[in-house]
């Protein structure tokens, strides 16, 4: 009988292993996919981050992170999802763009990246502003400040949502090693 008994105990043992191995893996490939998002319109970045968090908590224990962490992973969250949907508008409009010139390099973002992959994502916004603001007001000049306007906010967005990602990641491991 104590055969038997040790075996169940190292089977057991080899369980638990074999999940923790399981669960570093898939949170190590949810933060990873989520840092990729800073550089991909649509692709939710920071929540697949603090998704990758969770993932952890539950597979080693959410204390290790400790609720202080994953506050402050919820706040930078939500205040990059308010950085990368305003952004882009924000350097439109303040080079003279209209609703519709906003509206069109959000949407160009978009579409450019789908059609143009990486080069199209930095050509969308411009189009998509330049286009739309062109439609409403028929003056190229302003139409193509627009359109530069909605780069310059587009690439802030993307610096400052990469710079929470880094954070977030960054608080993370530090709860992980503490």
């Amino acid at each position: 009988m104590r055969g038997f008994s040790d075996f169940n105990s190292q089977l057991s043992l080899d369980f638990n292993y074999s999940m923790q191995i399981v669960t570093g893996i898939i949170t190590v490939f949810l933060i990873v996919l989520g840092f990729i998002g800073t550089l991909v319109p649509f692709l939710p970045a920071e929540p697949l981050i603090f998704l990758g968090s969770i993932v952890y908590g539950l597979g080693f224990g959410f204390e290790r992170i400790g609720k202080e962490i994953y506050t402050a992973l919820i706040l930078i969250a939500v205040l990059s999802y308010v950085v990368e949907h305003i952004g882009t508008s924000i350097g439109a409009k303040k080079f003279g763009a209209s609703r519709a010139g906003m509206f069109g390099a959000v949407l160009g973002g978009g579409i450019g990246f789908i059609i143009g992959n990486i080069f199209g994502l930095f050509l969308g916004p411009f189009v998509g502003a330049f286009l739309c603001q062109l439609l409403v007001s028929w003056k190229i000049k302003r139409s193509l400040k627009a359109g530069f306007g909605a780069v310059i906010g587009f690439f802030s967005g993307m610096v400052a949502r990469i710079f929470l990602s880094l954070t977030m990641i960054g608080l993370i491991i530090y709860g992980i090693v503490r």
